[in-house]
């Protein structure tokens, strides 16, 4: 059982009902939801394809990213074309449509969906799992998957323990223009109190977030904020954007939990593991989670113990290697050496 229908969930569901294992996915949600500053960036191609799902990116609602433009440790903007890499562009997804065709993947493999059913209790029965939804439904399971991202709500009330390494939020809104930007570049500018994101969407919509951390976040502050950047500022005046809704706060700090696969149990995605937006690794890495983790289930169900060593081996150092790319992102910016964001990040 998959606890969590995202794309960490998704992805590991298609490689377990590909392997022939019965495979169900409880989701709460009764349907995907839309996200701001979804990116799947070219290294996601090949696992796409391997998936059989590389043609998923071509479908309506998704638009070709050409590459990133950033204004980082020095007011010039520069550019890093995709056009450069082996593996092609990247795209802005719509992330509402991505997840629903991979769950339709994976139901056409042979999983089993139940979406709109929230989990209310996981505990042992012997050598099994016994999950008990909300309505009163009561499934079983061999082996448990958590897949609801940051909020791990089967590991950790199976013990594990959310560790954070920052606060950082998104305060994030979606802006509409008549006469939209047609530039993919996705675009980054660090700014003294954190740092902005933007990207043009395939329905011309452009996803604004500003990135800082929790206890310093003024939202009612973020038209303001907004207005002081250059290249962003330049991007939303130039296009007479205007926001079409309230303006969300979510969670993007770096985090994990101390312990990700236990006795019949492990974690996949932002569940295990949680990315700062920075290194856009979120889509990508949550695929890539459930990819390993979904063969980890399989070995395991087949009596190959070492795969969940394996997992954790897979899992830990792409980890650490995205923890001494954000310490070198982050110290290349010195503008600011005395603003709290900045000076919370510096080694």
């Amino acid at each position: 059982m998959i606890v969590g229908g995202g794309p960490a969930g998704s992805v590991a569901a298609l490689v377990l009902a590909g392997r022939g294992i019965a495979v169900t996915v409880v989701e709460s949600r009764a349907a995907p939801e839309r996200k701001v500053g979804e990116c799947v960036p070219p290294s996601v191609t090949p696992l796409l394809r391997h998936l059989g799902c590389e043609d998923l990116m071509e479908r309506t609602g998704h638009l070709r990213s050409l590459g990133n433009r950033f204004v980082w440790g020095s007011s010039r903007p520069g550019d890093r074309p995709f056009l450069t890499g082996a593996q092609g562009d990247g795209w802005h997804v719509d992330r509402a449509v991505l997840e629903a065709d991979l769950a339709a993947r994976a139901q056409a493999a042979g999983a089993t969906w139940e979406s709109g059913r929230r989990i209310v209790r996981c505990e042992r029965a012997g050598d099994r799992w016994r999950v008990t939804c909300r309505d009163s439904r009561v499934l079983d399971a061999d082996i448990v998957a958590d897949a609801t991202g940051r909020t791990a709500f089967v590991a950790r009330r199976l013990g594990a323990t959310r560790v954070r390494y920052d606060r950082l939020v998104g305060a994030c809104a979606f802006l509409y223009s008549a006469t939209p930007d047609t530039d993919t570049y996705t675009l980054v500018e660090a700014v003294p109190e954190g740092w902005w994101y933007s990207a043009v969407l395939a329905d011309g919509l452009l996803a604004v977030a500003f990135m800082t951390d929790g206890d310093l976040l003024d939202r009612r502050a973020w038209r303001s904020l907004l207005e002081r950047t250059d290249a962003t500022w330049a991007r939303v005046r130039h296009h007479s954007y205007t926001v079409t809704g309230a303006v969300r706060v979510a969670p993007a700090d770096t985090s994990r939990l101390d312990t990700i696969a236990g006795e019949g149990w492990l974690a996949l995605g932002d569940a295990a593991a949680a990315y700062d937006p920075l290194s856009s690794y979120g889509v990508g890495s949550a695929m890539g989670s459930g990819f390993y983790g979904g063969n980890a289930i399989a070995d395991l169900l087949a009596g190959r113990p070492e795969a969940r060593e394996a997992y954790l081996t897979i899992m830990q150092n792409a980890y650490c290697a995205f923890l001494d790319q954000q310490l070198d992102h982050y110290a290349r910016e010195r503008r600011w050496p005395h603003a709290v964001f900045w000076a919370r990040r510096r080694p």
